[in-house]
């Protein structure tokens, strides 16, 4: 008859063998997860020069200043957003509403005198449900608008009225 002792180190080899398997699979899936993050950045970034581009290119053809050219900016796999660069002139009603609201809410926080603002309060005034996909999602539309003039990011991840 086995010894209960026997039992037990055998049930602890068993266990830790397959926790050896799992984390070794999780390696794999998040090294898969990455590479699918980085392709999808790379696209992102090959569509928004071909767009830039395209519209130096119209420009020139047309030899006038520049339009507010809105380039599309994929945001998760959701759908696309797009978000002009900003010029003198412009407002916010150019804007996706969930932007309008993010630089709305932006604005309100340094008239209240705030240090700025990080994606949570973004998600929250958005009414989104709380979540790291969501927080996500207001934190890469609120880098778009840094990345086209409309906003300030004072401290990564910390968000304020763009400086003139």
């Amino acid at each position: 008859m086995p010894s209960v002792l026997g039992v037990l180190e055998r049930r602890e080899r068993v266990a830790l063998a397959r926790a050896e398997e799992l984390r070794a699979e999780l390696e794999r899936l998040q090294a898969a997860v990455a590479e699918a993050e980085e392709a999808a950045r790379r696209a992102v970034i090959a569509r928004e020069e071909t767009m830039e581009a395209l519209a130096e290119a119209a420009d020139d053809v047309a030899g006038c200043e520049a339009p507010a050219v809105a380039v599309p900016v994929a945001v998760g796999v959701g759908p696309r957003v797009e978000v002009p660069l900003w010029r003198e002139g412009l407002g916010a009603e150019v804007l996706p509403p969930e932007c309008a609201r993010i630089l709305a809410l932006v604005e309100r926080d340094a008239t209240g005198g705030g240090e700025g603002v990080r994606a949570r309060a973004m998600r929250e005034d958005l009414g989104w449900p709380a979540s790291d996909a969501r927080e996500q999602a207001a934190r890469f539309r609120a880098k778009r608008l840094v990345e086209r003039g409309w906003l300030t990011e004072v401290r990564p991840g910390l968000f304020s009225p763009r400086t003139a």
